[in-house]
């Protein structure tokens, strides 16, 4: 099967095109999520994410478990718990079974 696709690859232009730009922007994804897990702490990437689900939401409720929350930053729940107990205690989210309200958004954005 790669043959077969490497050969019509090969004789359509923009199959070529198409299949460099896939892999070019998958790339880059790999790409960003590498650099902001290695030189960002896990706290300012929890405090965007949190910010950024809010504002694709329009809502400052989350519905999501941790265990989400976790799979979508490539993180372990434990390490997500531990840190959303603490903007907890910190005052900036309320957590509830599968929810996070953001309480205080000021206080995120400093992060």
């Amino acid at each position: 099967m790669p043959c077969a696709f490497a050969k019509v690859m090969n004789e359509n232009i923009y199959l070529e095109a198409i299949t460099y730009k896939l892999a070019t922007k998958r790339l880059c994804t790999v790409t960003w999520a590498m650099q902001q897990m290695m030189f960002t702490s896990f706290d300012k990437r929890l405090a965007e994410f949190l910010l950024n689900e809010s504002n694709t939401t329009n809502s400052d409720e989350i519905n999501m478990t941790h265990e989400q929350i976790a799979k979508l930053m490539g993180s372990a729940r434990e390490v997500v718990t531990r840190m959303l107990k603490y903007f907890s205690t910190e005052g900036y989210v309320e957590l509830t079974r599968g929810k996070v309200k953001i309480i205080n958004k000021q206080a995120l954005e400093k992060l």
